[in-house]
């Protein structure tokens, strides 16, 4: 069965659909080759639609840079689909996320369409994502309505959802009357690294921050509290591609790569992980701090109550302020036993529910089944 990914390549949903991918190429035998199609970068003749914005017009909204480059991230991928369906059959498709399914109108209706996402657009209007002050909030009936409108279009069209968490599912089914039987849960999901190694008792705790954009993940948050509260007595790595420097105890790493040497010695070398994010739909990399059973403060957004076991596995932030920060990591520093009980307990939740190999024979299963039904 020939499937084509569709893929975001963009921020967290860079590597959603291709370790799903790779992981169906490792595995022949689930019966599944995928396709892996790229929306980035966009091709000249559509790098004006996408990439351009009209100054003074754009922090209301009223340039409809988001639609605009949805629209051309979307045409991009249906240009690449329907050149690599002349060349050899495809049997169905999985999306992430609709934002790169808008312009699948015209398919077949037999063809099954499977679309993964992280947050539907009702979701994100309701948060700061489209609307990020008050005045494109006001405005935001009108430049969403295209948007909104293409969206249903697509799930009209949509075979099966597979929302990455529970809150996105209940979107679908609150806010878009989607059947309960056409959605499944479809986690970003990773192949689970080895154990913990202890690290040498007198070492200076390690505070460790993951974030390509530093300051929408709440990196600022992180350093002005380290610096007030815990300079004297805690390292503090930050891994990140923001152009910020160094400081006493403070160690910046860029250009590393998930899943390079260097980027599990950050993982295997922390004693917390802190993930103060202000914007969020999910939160990939608090699975990978599950995964590598390092201890969690997290803020509360995103999918972060979900992945966290309502702070079984972490501790979540009761809001986002110095002190508050300073509170929660010197309860976890203070109780090493304790943090180590949540951080083994986050583990088994990732193993339970994030594991990439369960994950993907799911997915197979769904592609293969909705392919017999066609």
């Amino acid at each position: 069965m020939n499937v084509a990914f569709l893929n975001e390549n963009t921020l967290g949903h860079t590597s959603y659909l291709p370790r799903f991918a790779e992981e169906l190429l490792r595995r022949p035998e689930l019966g599944v080759t995928p396709r892996v199609l790229d929306a980035l970068p966009l091709p000249p003749h559509l790098r004006r639609l996408g990439d351009t914005s009209i100054r003074g017009l754009r922090k209301f909204g009223l340039d409809f840079h988001g639609t605009r480059w949805r629209v051309a991230a979307s045409r991009h991928l249906r240009e690449q689909l329907d050149d690599l369906r002349r060349r050899e059959p495809v049997d169905a498709l999985v999306v992430n996320t609709q934002s790169m399914g808008l312009a699948l109108g015209g398919l077949r209706p037999e063809l099954p369409v499977f679309v993964a996402l992280d947050a539907t657009f009702q979701q994100l209007a309701r948060s700061a994502w489209f609307a990020p002050n008050a005045p494109s909030r006001w405005l935001q009936p009108l430049t969403l309505r295209g948007l909104l409108r293409r969206e249903r279009a697509l799930f009209a069209r949509t075979t099966k959802f597979l929302p990455w968490s529970e809150p996105v599912a209940d979107s679908l089914r609150r806010d878009y009357a989607v059947r309960p039987e056409r959605i499944s849960v479809l986690p970003p999901s990773l192949t689970p690294p080895m154990g913990r190694e202890d690290r040498p008792p007198n070492a200076r705790p390690q505070l460790l921050f993951l974030g390509g954009d530093f300051f929408r993940k709440g990196g600022p948050l992180l350093r002005e509290c380290h610096e007030r509260f815990f300079a004297d007595r805690c390292d503090l790595h930050l891994v990140t591609q923001s152009d910020i420097p160094s400081g006493p105890g403070v160690f910046v790493h860029r250009g590393v790569k998930a899943g390079s040497e260097a980027w599990q010695r950050r993982w295997r070398e922390a004693d917390v992980f802190v993930f103060p994010s202000r914007l969020e739909t999910f939160g990939i990399v608090l699975l990978e701090a599950l995964a590598f059973e390092v201890p969690v403060v997290a803020s509360d957004a995103g999918a972060a109550r979900s992945i966290l076991g309502e702070g079984r596995f972490g501790k979540l932030l009761p809001a986002l302020t110095p002190e508050a920060l300073k509170q929660a990591l010197e309860e976890v520093l203070a109780n090493p036993a304790q943090a180590r009980e949540r951080a083994q307990a986050g583990r088994e939740q990732f193993e339970r529910n994030f594991d990439l190999a369960t994950n993907t024979a799911k997915l197979a299963g769904w592609l293969l089944a909705a392919q017999k039904r066609a």
